[in-house]
């Protein structure tokens, strides 16, 4: 392995890591946004809103990720309309998550005891207060582990990418592979590198939000 095969291969591993974080991190906070609107758009009382929803869910669900994000990179130029690769990677991934994180926070909402609802009925609560200051707080503890799964399998996700002209970890390592003729290291490190991020930043943040949302809980539970 000569010094340049090397230093253009550690180059790449480096970009193609930090890409994959940021689209990480934006498809992420697509699939948090739209998992919530969509997941309580699927409680709400209005069936024209819940059967919208639910149309969101099933497409997403029931359709490849891969498909979907050939879509909006190739079909849509079609029509006019022209997506930059990044804009289609953290959309198209977000969009496709956001689907099965609005099904846990459906579950997460329907899982609150029934009396919290009865309770905020009794005490005249309109239903907007009611699911912002009484069910959502209980609910997110519930949806939180999930949701830490959910996240982790975006980021596996984003090795997809590639297929749009992006460049990530795995993209990344097969040029350095070629580069170098060394299969076995290159691609370890991008199956490794994929345990390192999710073990490293996805799972801390999401047990931290455990701990930070459920101590008060936990304490009012047990005295």
């Amino acid at each position: 392995m000569n010094e340049f095969a090397l230093g253009f291969s550690v180059a790449a591993l480096v970009k193609g890591a930090l890409t994959t974080l940021v689209v990480t991190f934006g498809a992420s906070l697509v699939a948090i946004v739209l998992g919530l609107i969509a997941g309580l758009l699927r409680v709400s009382p209005l069936w024209p809103l819940r059967w919208f929803a639910i149309g969101y869910i099933e497409f997403f669900r029931g359709t490849s990720l891969l498909v979907q994000v050939y879509l909006l990179f190739f079909v849509l130029p079609i029509f006019g309309v022209a997506l930059a690769p990044w804009t289609v990677a953290i959309f198209g991934i977000g969009m496709n998550v956001s689907a099965y994180g609005a099904e846990l926070v459906r579950a997460a909402i329907q899982a609150v005891d029934r009396g919290q609802y009865e309770a905020s009925i009794a005490l005249n609560f309109p239903r907007l207060t009611m699911m912002r200051r009484i069910v959502l707080p209980q609910a997110v503890r519930i949806m939180l582990p999930p949701w830490g799964n959910l996240l982790i399998e975006l980021l596996k996700s984003t090795s997809l990418i590639f297929f749009i002209t992006i460049t990530e970890l795995t993209a990344a390592s097969k040029l350095a592979a070629d580069a170098t003729g060394n299969y076995l290291l290159f691609f370890a490190v991008a199956l490794f590198g994929y345990y390192v991020i999710a073990r490293a930043l996805i799972t801390p943040v999401v047990r931290w939000l455990e701990r930070r949302l459920s101590s008060g809980f936990v304490r009012q539970v047990l005295s």
